[in-house]
This record gives C-alpha cells, sequence and structure tokens, in this order.
C-alpha cells in the first residue's frame, strides 16, 4: 500500500496493512504532540487524549486555549487519516460504514481499532460457516448464559485487579471493561448463530449486571457506587453489543482471537493510565439561596449552626454522609470550625473572617464522604479512602432589596475519579443538596430568630 493510498476514503485495506499504519501514525502523531507540549512547557501522556474530551477536567487560561488550537491543527491530516483508514477496514471486513464514529470516541477508538485488527476479512460467496465452538453449549438459552458467565466473571475480576493492585478509578474500569465485556459477551453468545440486535443487547446488559452483582456479593464494592456507575456501564456496554452483533451478523469468527485482542489493549492503556500521575481538577459547586433576615441574623447561625432535623431527603437514607451541626473554637482567622457529618467531623480552618459578609476555611481533615451497603460489616471500599476530597469552602452573604440576605455556599473539590465529566454530574448533585441542607437549615433559623 502506498503512502497516498491513505489519504483516499474508496478501497479496502487488509488487517496487516491496517495495523501497520495505524501503529505508525499514531506513533507520529503522539511524538508530535510531545514536542508540541515540550515546546510549552508541559508534559505529555498518552491519556491525554482521552481528557481533551472530558471539559469538566479542565480549566482553561488564555494559553491553554493557543495551545489546544495547535494541537487541533496539527491533528486535522491525522483525523483526516484515521477515517480513511477506519472506513476501508470496514469496508474489508463487510461492517457498516457508519461503524467509523467510534474512531472519533475517546478511549473506545483504541478498543475499536483492537477489534479491527483482530477482524477477519470480508467472507467468501459461499458463507460457509465455521465450526461451533465445542466449548460452548449447543442451545441458544445455554450459549446466553454461558456468555454472561464467562465475560460477568472476567469482567469482575479485571475490575477487583484494577482496583486492588492499581488503585484506578478511571477510563479502564468505567468505559474499558463494560464496552469490551459488551462486546465479548455477544461475540460468545453469537458464535455461529443467528442473533438478533435486541438479544445481543440483552446478553450484554446482563453481563454487565452480573459483574456488578459479583463485585456486592464478594463484598468488593456497595451498592451506592455500583448504581452509579451502572448507567455509563449500561450505555457502553450497550456500544460493545452493537460492534459485536455486526461482526457475527455475517461471518464465522475466532471467538479467542477477536475477545483477546481489545482486552489485552484494555489491560496496556490501564497501566498507562496508572503511569500517569497527573491531579485531579478542582471542581467547585455554588448553592444559593434568599434568606428574610438582614446579614449580621444570617451570619450569626452560619458561623456554628446548631443541631440539624433528621434528613427527609431520600438522598441521604442511602449512606451518603451529610452535617448534623457544627462547631468552632475562637473566631476569626485561625479559628477552628469543625463541620459534623455522620461519618466524622470535618476540619476546617478559617482562612477569611469578614463579617458579616464572608466566612471561608480550608479542609485540614475530613470524614468517608458515605457508608456503603453491603452484607455483613461495614465495607471499607477503595474509593472512600482519598479519591474525594474537599479542599476549601467559603460562605458569602449578599443584602438584597427589602432588607433580604443571599446566601451563597460555595465547595471546592477534587474527585480523582474518571471520566471527571460524568462523576462530577454525581458529585455536584450529591453537594449541591448537602449544601442545600446547610442552607436552608440557616435561613429557618435566622428567619425564627427575626420572628423572635
Amino acid at each position: 500500500m502506498e503512502i497516498n493510498d491513505i489519504t483516499r476514503v474508496s478501497g479496502q485495506i487488509g488487517r496487516r496493512d491496517y495495523i501497520i499504519w495505524g501503529i505508525a501514525l499514531f506513533a507520529l502523531k503522539y511524538n508530535l504532540d510531545r514536542l508540541l507540549a515540550m515546546a510549552s512547557g508541559r508534559k505529555w501522556f498518552v491519556t491525554e487524549y482521552w481528557g481533551q474530551f472530558d471539559p469538566a477536567s479542565r480549566s482553561f487560561q488564555s494559553y491553554d486555549i493557543q495551545f489546544y488550537v495547535l494541537l487541533l491543527l496539527l491533528s486535522l491530516p491525522f483525523i483526516w487519516f484515521g477515517t480513511a483508514l477506519t472506513l476501508k477496514r470496514l469496508r474489508s471486513a463487510a461492517l457498516p460504514g457508519w461503524l467509523v464514529v467510534a474512531f472519533f470516541l475517546p478511549f473506545i477508538n483504541i478498543l475499536f481499532f483492537a477489534v479491527l485488527s483482530a477482524v477477519p476479512e470480508r467472507i467468501s460467496s459461499d458463507g460457509n460457516l465455521a465450526k461451533r465452538s465445542k466449548f460452548l453449549p449447543a442451545s441458544k438459552m445455554g450459549s446466553a448464559l454461558a456468555a454472561v458467565g464467562i465475560t460477568g466473571g472476567i469482567a469482575m475480576g479485571l475490575t477487583a485487579l484494577l482496583i486492588d493492585l492499581m488503585g484506578e478509578y478511571g477510563w479502564s474500569i468505567f468505559v474499558g471493561i463494560p464496552f469490551v465485556s459488551g462486546f465479548a459477551a455477544v461475540i460468545i453468545f453469537g458464535n455461529n448463530r443467528q442473533i438478533s440486535l435486541s438479544e445481543a443487547i440483552s446478553v450484554a446488559l446482563a453481563s454487565l449486571a452480573i459483574c456488578c452483582a459479583l463485585l456486592f456479593l464478594i463484598a468488593f464494592e456497595g451498592i451506592i457506587c455500583l448504581v452509579m456507575a451502572f448507567p455509563i456501564g449500561m450505555l457502553l456496554a450497550a456500544m460493545g453489543a452493537v460492534l459485536g452483533y455486526f461482526l457475527v451478523r455475517k461471518r464465522p469468527v475466532s471467538t479467542l482471537q477477536v475477545c483477546t485482542a481489545p482486552l489485552l489493549v484494555l489491560v496496556l492503556l490501564s497501566n498507562e493510565e496508572h503511569q500517569n500521575t497527573e491531579a485531579p481538577p478542582m471542581l467547585q459547586v455554588v448553592t444559593s439561596i434568599e434568606v428574610d433576615a438582614n446579614k449580621s441574623e444570617v451570619w450569626t447561625e452560619l458561623v456554628a449552626f446548631s443541631a440539624i432535623d433528621e434528613p427527609k431527603d431520600w438522598l441521604f437514607k442511602t449512606g451518603i454522609a451529610y452535617p448534623t451541626h457544627s462547631e468552632i473554637s475562637g473566631t476569626g482567622v485561625g479559628a477552628i470550625r469543625e463541620c459534623n457529618f455522620t461519618t466524622g467531623p470535618f476540619v476546617e480552618p478559617i482562612t477569611v473572617w469578614d463579617e458579616p459578609n464572608r466566612l471561608a476555611f480550608s479542609v485540614l481533615d475530613q470524614p468517608p464522604p458515605m457508608v456503603e451497603w453491603s452484607f455483613g460489616d461495614q465495607l471499607d471500599a477503595t474509593h472512600l479512602d482519598g479519591y474525594f476530597q474537599s479542599h476549601k469552602g467559603e460562605f458569602k452573604l449578599t443584602t438584597l432589596p427589602n432588607g433580604r440576605t443571599l446566601l451563597t455556599g460555595t465547595t471546592w473539590y477534587t474527585n480523582d475519579i474518571w471520566p471527571v465529566g460524568y462523576w462530577k454530574l454525581w458529585t455536584d448533585f450529591i453537594l449541591h443538596r448537602i449544601h442545600l441542607r446547610v442552607l436552608n437549615h440557616i435561613k429557618n433559623e435566622a428567619e425564627v430568630g427575626v420572628g423572635e
């Protein structure tokens, strides 16, 4: 294959040329990006290619924008080359051309490359099918159960391994494992058998459910974390199922070969994630309410708020930690405030004491963010230790017309669980509810004080 052929969308490409050109172009692109990053005084890891599609993980400055504009311009020819190669390979493997969209999905595109590198060429016109694997049951139901059990068990083991040995809660676990397990379940289930798309997706989701159930039953992860992870897992398992369905629909495939390729690549990617020690981004949550009292009355209540009634909010009945009361030792900058949660106290040295306008504090120590539900004793899941970190917070009071006060609470935090954009939806939602529990209590106490 000549170099000018990679610019053409028409035609086909075999596995060998696809692998050679794919690896060569990626290596060239990666090293050009590294040189550009070095010239900009920054480091560059393979994981940056996933982070670019996770806006929540970045807080852009003017120099960042210039760097990423240059990076985008440098990427344009490689985007065209990659698209052309992927379309040629899909055509060669008799797969739908629209599957090229997977080339543009972060992290998934690398697994997709591994799959296309293992997929055989278009089957011959006689359509002879390979012999059914002797290790799989002959019945459709038996084959489905085998597919679910095998892939669900492997996914559970790999998840536990990555968390226990590497301490990683990243793209490999929440993107890679659901996608690969869903894909592999369909490949096994559809081994020399006609299946429907709905059956393929059902088997993939069942595999994910088995993985989650096993993690819960062996008391490795609690139900709250699994429930939070399940939506993104469902989406990615279904995506893997769609790819697997179109792959087995018209051809016999080597189950071991096609399933092993993305699995091995996933393990390599997880190691790359582990080597990247990039700190998680600083995020913030801001919540405001109006209080029918002046700033001085509100300030009195917020510095050390009294005991809050038991929550009626369903969220706090799931094991999520929630505030109960606060105490303060001293006044002014340097005073120590303790905001007590159901799992323990936040120790908060005061950094700004601008009475009655602003109270700001750092976080010196914090308790676990939740109590995980599991069998037997309380579960000490890995993600409860240091992955969510509250760094600082503040209360701001602003005078409104008619003597009312706008009370605003802000928390700055990091969450070392990726993709940041997905998990930020959960952490922001939870922090808003925690803010509202405190702010509404302060509001009620201040307004009662005014009434008296």
